[in-house]
């Protein structure tokens, strides 16, 4: 008999609390992470482990609630315009910044300017409000954000961490440190960013001014947690160890093969959600040879088996991919499982068709005496083991159709300029996000990479293109489900990207720790109602 328990993920589910204790202050938490910190303004980097983290340093306009509606937070109420392109926002009169600096309709339209400032290069927060074009301050606490053209993800995309708010002060004297965390990061949260030692970890330290939570969090008044200290432990079992050992509260990335091991673990709470967003993603760069070809690009969607691969590598923990959307984000399109995937003997005729005909004596296709060869890059110090040991097994994979798969690492801070340059066959990635308008930010022609999007596949595909704008202007939920289901099979025939499995957010934390809050999207369980007993 044990003390651990497996909880279902769901949107907005809180840790359960010890029965009969009541929550206090002054306790002190220490996170295992599993991947450092690419960036640390959650307005520029894209990564959800930054804006989940970052959360407990930033707030929103708005906060989403688990079925679909939003609550007020910073602004108490706002209003729509009849054409849907001007949202008037009413913002609280008593909310701080870390530093001093009063929160208000300057400080809203600073941060939302910046954001949209191809200066910035901002990499996700920039498309969740791409068709922003400015805001007015009526008075100090009243600002109307105007829009392009209706925009049917707005409030969902001022609901996130990414579009969370920088001190005024702080973007004006602290701008090109944003991204390295410590005391620069100044925002309204219930924890303010003490300070950071590059690949060790960081600390957040409590804001005892706090008083503006959601109405959703049931409770007023300052974080219960004095502190909570993250640390970088990059290797699974390391994580494992910390916890089990009671070195650390809490981690993150659970790998498949430690879920039932930390299961059945006395004193020990194992979280699992279902993620948003994009799956674990190849994507073929279709700028140059040989996937400016779609016959090559659907050979390799064909010629894996990726539920076979998905199964042995993560026992059964992880599904294999069936469509471009994860299975918990809206317009996911269930019809099209077992329409698409593995298909050796049309994988074949495809290659024989490009004329890789031949082959050479360590069995591979070759063509007027050249290998089909393609390469896979990654960025070690930021890619997941579990997704190594993933992308080694496809490599297995299309080595026994006859295509060698180079997978080359390539760190030293050189990563994004070779990404961004194109000097790729495929890269691969997951991305989180709830509405399907994600689709636009990974597919749609003006996503680039170089340009500060995500289009790792380099497509320009203009009817792509007029699906995702639609998704966007059009607010009634079945339309919008069939422009999505539409957009997704155009992805899937047109060989763009091989979505390859599923990964459950899974997160473990010691019994002693109560009130963690699990949200859509979130890496990492959110601090602010957390407490644990003060020795």
């Amino acid at each position: 008999m044990t003390s651990s328990a497996v909880l279902a993920g769901c949107s907005g589910q809180t840790s359960p609390t010890a029965a009969g204790a009541d929550p206090v202050s002054g306790g002190h938490l220490t996170v295992g992470i599993g991947t450092a910190i690419d960036c640390f303004d959650p307005q520029i980097s894209p990564s959800s482990l930054t804006s989940s983290i970052l959360r407990g340093v930033y707030d929103s306009l708005v906060y989403a609630n688990p079925d679909g509606s939003f609550s007020p937070w910073l602004a108490t109420s706002w209003d729509i315009s009849p054409d849907a392109t001007t949202y008037t926002f009413h913002l609280r009169t008593d909310v701080t910044f870390h530093d001093g600096t009063p929160f208000d309709a300057a400080a809203v339209k600073a941060n939302f300017d910046r954001i949209i400032d191809p200066a910035t290069a901002s990499q996700y927060a920039g498309q969740l409000i791409s068709p922003y074009r400015g805001s007015d301050v009526i008075d100090p606490h009243t600002v109307a954000v105007h829009l392009a053209a209706p925009y049917s993800p707005f409030l969902r995309a001022v609901a996130s961490p990414n579009l969370g708010f920088h001190s005024p002060k702080s973007l004006t004297e602290n701008a090109a440190d944003l991204c390295q965390g410590g005391p620069a990061q100044v925002g309204t949260g219930p924890f303010t960013f003490t300070s950071a030692t590059d690949g060790e970890g960081f600390t957040f330290t409590r804001n005892d001014t706090y008083n503006w939570a959601p109405a959703s969090a049931d409770r007023t008044g300052p974080a219960y947690l004095t502190s909570v200290d993250y640390r970088i432990l990059p290797e699974s079992s390391v994580r494992l160890g910390a916890l089990t050992s009671g070195e650390v509260d809490a981690i993150d990335q659970v790998a498949a093969t430690d879920i039932d091991t930390l299961a059945s673990t006395d004193g020990i709470d194992v979280h699992r959600a279902d993620p948003t967003g994009i799956p674990y993603t190849y994507f073929f760069n279709t700028d140059r040879a040989p996937f400016n070809d779609p016959r090559a690009r659907l050979a390799i969607q064909k010629g894996i088996d990726l539920n076979t691969l998905t199964q042995g590598i993560f026992q059964g923990k992880y599904a294999p991919a069936a469509a471009p959307l994860n299975p918990a984000t809206f317009a996911y399109d269930g019809t099209l499982e077992g329409t698409w995937g593995y298909d050796p003997d049309g994988a074949k005729k495809l290659l024989d068709e490009l004329g890789y005909t031949a082959t050479d004596a360590d069995g591979y296709r070759t063509k007027d005496g050249k290998r089909f060869t393609i390469s896979l890059i990654y960025d070690p110090t930021y890619q997941k083991p579990e997704r190594i040991t993933y992308d080694t097994a496809v490599q297995d994979a299309l080595r026994t159709l006859g295509v060698e798969l180079t997978i080359t690492p390539i760190g030293n801070g050189s990563y994004i300029d070779v990404r961004n340059s194109g000097a790729y066959d495929i890269i691969a990635f997951g991305w989180s996000g709830s509405d399907p308008d994600v689709l636009r930010t990974i597919y749609g022609s003006d996503q680039q990479l170089a340009d500060g999007g995500a289009n790792a596949s380099h497509v320009r595909d203009p009817e792509l293109d007029a699906l995702l704008q639609q998704g966007l202007t059009i607010t009634d939920p079945e339309q919008r489900t069939k422009i999505y289901n539409s957009a997704q099979k155009r992805i899937l025939t047109s060989g763009y990207g091989l979505p390859a499995y599923v990964a459950p957010v899974v997160t473990a934390a010691s019994t002693r720790v109560q009130g963690l809050t699990y949200t859509p999207d979130a890496t990492v369980p959110a601090l602010y109602s957390a407490w644990t007993p003060v020795d």
